[in-house]
């Protein structure tokens, strides 16, 4: 939760694997995570969204954030930023696991 570099390492590996159409990833925030966690990832992601696109496939990316407003930065903070990057944001990780799970089944 505080040092992103294996998940942005795994982030690299399988967003250019031609076989994967979805990424689902959540992000903690508050005491202990890292201070800016969608900040610290987003370029990979959208590195590996580019990537897929270039490539002419659809790469899928899922995210939901675990926090509140209270937390610095804000829950709704961290949102925007994966919204305006185009990443879908699901308002629970049950929810982000159904949407996961019905990208895929409609790739098959």
């Amino acid at each position: 939760m505080i040092d992103p570099s294996y998940r942005i390492e795994r982030i690299l590996q399988e967003g250019r694997d031609p076989e994967v159409g979805v990424l689902l990833l959540d992000f903690v925030l508050g005491f202990g995570a890292n201070p800016d966690p969608i900040a610290e990832t987003l370029p990979a992601l959208l590195q590996v969204k580019r990537e897929a696109q270039q490539s002419g496939r659809h790469l899928e990316i899922l995210a939901y954030v675990l926090g509140t407003e209270l937390d610095q930065p804000s829950v709704q903070n961290q949102v925007a930023q994966l919204e305006a990057a185009g990443i879908t944001i699901a308002s629970s990780s049950t929810n982000a696991g159904l949407l996961a799970r019905e990208f895929v089944a409609k790739g098959e």
